[in-house]
């Protein structure tokens, strides 16, 4: 029955923001009239798709579908506007073709192939279901405590590989029962993370556990926004998510908790991320650089890029329009990538093999690879897969040259170096946003 009720949300999902698009192509799209019926659609389609948007398939079709409706509406502007002629137009028309089909070959194409893309779909489907089912309560004891102990360590019992996420879980549920508290009583929240029971408990969780929380505060936030809020409401919602954060964190865990605004808006409110990038973008510059961070980490756990043929690294490059956001993107996907499949390194192999010209214009694969393993390393002490993964190398001379070109011959000490001045001057939650040379920035904090 359950499934039922989200699969007839997605049919109302699918018709409402389609008609939505139709309206905005259509003569007269800038009147009152029409931008107040498209509003009404969009929180229709908004409303039905909260019923399923934890089903991955379900969520992962809407994603896929959605994107095709984007993609036609906006051909049919540029058709109408006569964009469609012009040179510039045909060029990244026939790149993103051209991508799309070496992507698909290059993920099918052969046996290894196949098996490596069966083994990263298993893996992102493993982190999904740590996050998404950690065993937690999303409300407080009746005398208005929370078993945070007891929940830390049900998560580090679960092994090195699942703790994290697991860790990052208990994060959204330990926000989300005292959020909810304070809504309810009409209190200020504040020191989360940054006082009481929380000081007492080990301190190693402290990155994803904000990461956690920052989910929770930036849905609290985003959720009553669409594409026609006003400026006034983008600041307002933006204040909003940055008070709960900055009163909840501390402050050298602080980019973990900021970074997660990108992460909400670009997984469940698709069509808010280009606004909201423009307004961080004029008014604060830090969390513009965590947001599309954050867009980056979203990108490679949506469904709909588990296709073959459709990459995460194509939407980090084409989705920002200039190359802070791009850099920070990239390095989203390359952090999420990287710790995703560090149980099989052979998986970052394979793609540096076949792939690694998509990413040799800039260096935020290999910062969000650091990046990534260095929260890991912070996380877990002597994580086993981090250190397999800092001391791997490919076999074959193709796989250890683009490996070392981009990941470096001694990545596990740099790793170690890198984590070990980043926590002595209280500066772990930059690993959540891009450092051109992050081993450079981490080395100039000794200064």
């Amino acid at each position: 029955m359950e499934f039922v009720d989200a699969a007839l949300k997605f049919n109302v999902a699918m018709g409402s923001f389609a008609a939505q698009r139709v309206l905005g192509v259509l003569p007269m799209s800038n009147s009152e009239s029409v931008r107040a019926t498209q509003e009404k659609l969009y929180r229709t389609g908004e409303a039905a798709k909260k019923v399923f948007m934890t089903n991955t398939a379900l969520f992962g079709a809407f994603q896929f579908t959605d994107k095709v409706q984007s993609v036609l509406a906006g051909l049919a502007a540029d058709t109408l506007s006569g964009k469609v002629l012009s040179p510039s137009y045909i060029k990244h028309a026939a790149q993103s073709a051209a991508h799309l089909s070496a992507d698909a070959v290059g993920a099918l194409g052969s046996g290894t192939s196949r098996d490596l893309l069966k083994e990263q779909f298993g893996n992102t489907f493993d982190v999904i279901g740590f996050v998404n089912h950690v065993s937690a309560p999303k409300t407080l004891s009746e005398d208005g405590t929370y078993p945070l102990e007891e929940m830390v360590k049900s998560c580090y019992s679960h092994g090195d590989y699942p703790a994290l996420w697991l860790v990052e879980g208990l994060g959204e549920r330990y926000a989300t029962a005292y959020l909810n508290d304070s809504l309810a009583k009409g209190t200020e929240l504040k020191g989360l993370l940054s006082s009481g029971k929380m000081m007492e408990t080990d301190q190693k969780i402290q990155t994803m556990m904000h990461a956690g929380i920052g989910i929770i505060f930036a849905k609290h936030a985003v959720d009553a926004l669409t594409p026609w809020s006003t400026d006034e409401d983008i600041r307002s919602a933006v204040n909003v998510f940055t008070t709960l954060v900055t009163n909840n964190s501390l402050p050298g865990y602080i980019g973990a908790a900021l970074e997660s605004l990108g992460l909400v808006t670009r997984t469940w409110h698709g069509q808010l991320v280009a606004k909201m990038s423009s307004y961080l973008k004029d008014t604060n510059p830090d969390l513009y650089e965590f947001f599309w961070h954050g867009c980056g980490r979203a990108m490679y756990f949506s469904p709909m890029y588990m296709m073959p043929g459709l990459s995460p690294w194509d939407a980090a490059d084409s989705e920002p329009t200039e190359e802070t956001a791009r850099r920070n993107a990239r390095a989203g996907v390359a952090w999420a990538f990287t710790i995703v499949n560090s149980r099989q390194p052979e998986i970052a192999a394979n793609f540096l093999r076949h792939k690694s010209e998509r990413i040799a214009d800039n260096d935020a694969y290999t910062n969000g690879v650091y990046s990534t393993l260095t929260m890991a390393t912070d996380m877990v002490p002597g994580h086993r897969y981090v250190r397999a993964f800092g001391h791997y190398k490919p076999d074959d001379a193709p796989g250890r040259e683009a490996w070392v070109k981009n990941i470096g011959s001694d990545a596990g000490g740099a790793i170690e170096t890198i984590h070990a001045t980043l926590k002595a001057a209280d500066k772990l939650g930059e690993v959540f946003r891009y450092h051109e040379n992050l081993a450079g920035y981490a080395a100039s904090l000794k200064a």
